[in-house]
């Protein structure tokens, strides 16, 4: 029976794949050979004669994500396991603390409920990947609500005042720090916003002492579809991820404060000093992700950022316009780290054709965002081609950008950013 959820594994199913394949192959069907070889560790030794079904079923393993055959079988057992203790309403995994669940949304808060759990889940929305990332504590969540209100509610049609939106923030600061929890867990992903809100949890949490802090973070789990993030995957997989949690050690809070100071620096240089001079291994996901946040400053020729680039470069491959939508689900398709929500990904893009001489044209604003209708500019297909450049007024972390005074680089090699001061 086929599973719905394309990280549940059924064992008997890649079985039959494995066997069809291998039968696919011996009658030279070279398509079936380069999909096995394009996983297996030792393509070059195999030949529609010579090749075994155990090679088959190494290359499928090595697909779903996992090292080999045996260690799939592992993980399906594994998964299983934790699928008979969820119906089996077993004693909760966090039961020994009182426990907090920190998660920059709400995608698992269900999920936790079902797998059994009974800790209190915090979800720490601000989207620190994006905006300004002021380095002043007192003035933080003021600015960040500020930058809410004026970036993302209008999209959403909502109207709450910059003093709801602090108010929400700074009551999931204090629950955060409430004494009565005696471990908080942070689950989080590889991408910037799960990144910069595990950095901005841990500094919070400078002070505290006496509670255990620990780490669930996953950059892929075995699957017949790319890993994004853990609200993809079903109950069992969430409960299985508790067991490979990490304590916070020393190392890895100094590590954490150093990369959010470097966030909130007026200059990317600290961000760059980190990238080359230092081992970030207790951070695993960090130095991808910072990397990736110094692509949102302006590219040296056209101006754009990398997501405003690669949102355009879609529209500019459309023979006709489409929705927000489908640009959406197009650009995280390509996004080398998916990190914007589709309300993120618009309301950061909407200034482009909001511009004097827009980038993209919107056919009806008064439509649900998601079904405007856009497409490409001729100023847009300039930017593209670099026959023309896109000032712009922006905030990268603690990097202020403005038309006249910009850091800029090539956005492959970070020898190459500078900073532009123009009439």
């Amino acid at each position: 029976m086929q599973s719905h959820n394309s990280f549940s594994i059924n064992l008997n199913q890649q079985k039959s794949i494995a066997k069809k394949r291998l039968k696919a192959i011996r009658q030279n069907d070279a398509d079936t050979l380069q999909q096995v070889k394009q996983f297996h560790t030792q393509p070059e030794k195999l030949t529609p004669d010579s090749i075994q079904l155990a090679d088959v079923q190494h290359a499928l393993a090595r697909e779903l994500g996992l090292p080999s055959w045996s260690k799939l079988k592992a993980h399906v057992k594994e998964l299983e396991s934790h699928k008979r203790a969820i119906n089996n309403q077993e004693k909760p995994l966090d039961a020994e603390l009182t426990t907090l669940h920190v998660r920059c949304g709400h995608d698992i808060q269900q999920q936790l409920k079902t797998c059994g759990f009974e800790g209190e889940f915090l979800p720490m929305i601000d989207p620190l990947c994006i905006g300004p990332m002021p380095n002043d504590e007192n003035a933080f969540v003021a600015i960040r609500a500020q930058y809410v209100v004026d970036t993302f509610l209008p999209v959403m049609g909502r109207k709450d005042s910059v003093q709801e939106v602090a108010q929400s923030e700074q009551n999931s600061i204090n629950t955060l720090l409430d004494e009565r929890f005696e471990r908080i867990v942070f689950w989080v992903e590889h991408d910037a916003y799960d990144q910069f809100m595990l950095l901005r949890g841990l500094t919070l949490l400078e002070q505290t002492d006496g509670k255990v802090i620990e780490i669930i973070e996953f950059n892929q789990f075995p699957g017949t579809e790319r890993f994004i993030g853990f609200g993809q995957l079903p109950t069992e997989a969430i409960r299985s991820c508790w067991q490979h949690r990490k304590p916070l050690t020393a190392k890895l809070f100094s590590l954490a404060k150093s990369c959010w100071q470097a966030l909130q620096a007026p200059t990317p240089l600290p961000l760059i000093n980190l990238l080359e001079q230092h081992e970030l291994d207790c951070l695993p996901n960090i130095k991808p992700v910072m990397k990736r946040h110094l692509q949102e400053l302006p590219h040296s020729e056209s101006g754009l950022s990398f997501t405003q680039h690669l949102a355009l470069q879609i529209l500019n491959e459309q023979n006709t316009a489409i929705n927000v939508k489908d640009w959406f689900q197009k650009y995280q398709q390509q996004e080398p780290i998916p990190t914007l929500g589709d309300v993120m990904f618009y309301a950061l893009l909407l200034p482009l054709a909001q511009a004097e001489n827009p980038l993209f044209t919107v056919d009806s604003l008064d439509k649900d965002w998601w079904e405007q209708q856009v497409n490409i500019s001729e100023k847009g297909r300039a930017c593209l081609n670099g026959h023309s450049t896109f000032l712009q007024d922006y905030w990268v972390g603690g990097i202020h950008n403005l038309a006249n005074r910009r850091w800029a680089w090539n956005h492959i090699q970070l020898s190459s950013l500078h900073h532009l001061i123009t009439a």
